[in-house]
């Protein structure tokens, strides 16, 4: 049975039915056949296993987003708890519910960093954190408290570590449990692939990624070595606005382009705020 084909009726409601000559088997007999009642919960437990089949090869269709596998490992959650509680309670509370800081956890977490990849909450971090108290932080301790902030908000941990190298750190988007990523359009993305030339003297960016939800026009040189470390996918966009980001110089290159998206069947496009080289695109 087709996943899109459902039995009429209700399983919880079935009663068994006979035919009429069952029925005039049983006036002759004064005996009820009983085949034809097996029969039919038969055929209502095969559709019923059907339906379970589907249900299951939905799931499968839909995986749980990368953030839900397990992006940080626990000891580095637990590296970040210990550098988060010398370094960040005091403004942002000993729950990360928020004090003289905004809460890094609950809703507020999801309103500020929701959509966004874990690179956008670890530059936010890197750059600005701990504001004006003459502590200086190695970047890796602040990609440890990154760690303790994902499981804070019920992530889970995975065999590995969350690595400013990996692809995770810049792919991998914060979303709430059962949401999937969606893009929509005029949304400002970021995208990585592989710089060509198109029809009509246009330029296009070939083997690219899925895009990613972003709030920078432009990336920090965090974000884009991370982006160099991306695997290339195998979408096209056409790029608009190329000319203030001399693309002769890059035909060929690994680029992070960031810009507005359109994206529809047989039309998907970058209206761009920054194109920048990431890498080579020989692999």
């Amino acid at each position: 049975m087709p996943c899109d084909a459902a039995p009429t009726g209700s399983v919880l409601s079935y009663r068994p039915q006979f035919n009429r000559t069952d029925k005039r088997q049983s006036r002759r007999t004064g005996r009820v056949s009983f085949v034809w009642p097996i029969l039919n919960a038969m055929r209502w437990a095969v559709a019923l296993g059907a339906l379970l089949t589907c249900a299951v090869a939905v799931r499968a269709q839909n995986p749980d987003p990368r953030i839900w596998q397990g992006v940080y490992s626990a000891g580095q959650a637990d590296r970040g708890q210990t550098s988060y509680n010398s370094s960040c309670l005091r403004c942002h509370g000993d729950k990360l519910q928020g004090n003289t800081a905004p809460a890094l956890s609950g809703e507020r977490f999801f309103t500020t960093w929701g959509g966004e990849p874990i690179a956008s909450l670890f530059a936010k971090i890197r750059d600005t954190m701990p504001p004006n108290f003459g502590t200086s932080i190695d970047e890796q301790v602040k990609l440890d408290v990154v760690a303790y902030i994902l499981r804070t908000n019920g992530y889970p941990s995975g065999p590995g570590e969350l690595t400013q190298t990996g692809n995770d750190l810049a792919s991998a988007q914060i979303l709430k449990k059962g949401e999937q990523a969606v893009v929509q359009n005029f949304s400002l993305v970021q995208a990585v692939g592989c710089l060509a030339r198109g029809p009509d003297n246009s330029w296009v960016l070939t083997r690219t990624t899925d895009p990613l939800v972003t709030r920078d026009e432009a990336p920090s040189a965090q974000a884009l070595s991370s982006a160099g470390t991306r695997p290339l996918g195998t979408r096209t966009f056409r790029l608009l606005s190329t000319k203030p980001f001399d693309p002769d110089a890059h035909q060929g290159h690994k680029m992070e382009a960031r810009g507005l998206l359109y994206n529809e069947p047989g039309d998907e496009r970058l209206t761009l705020t920054s194109l920048k080289m990431a890498g080579t695109c020989s692999e």
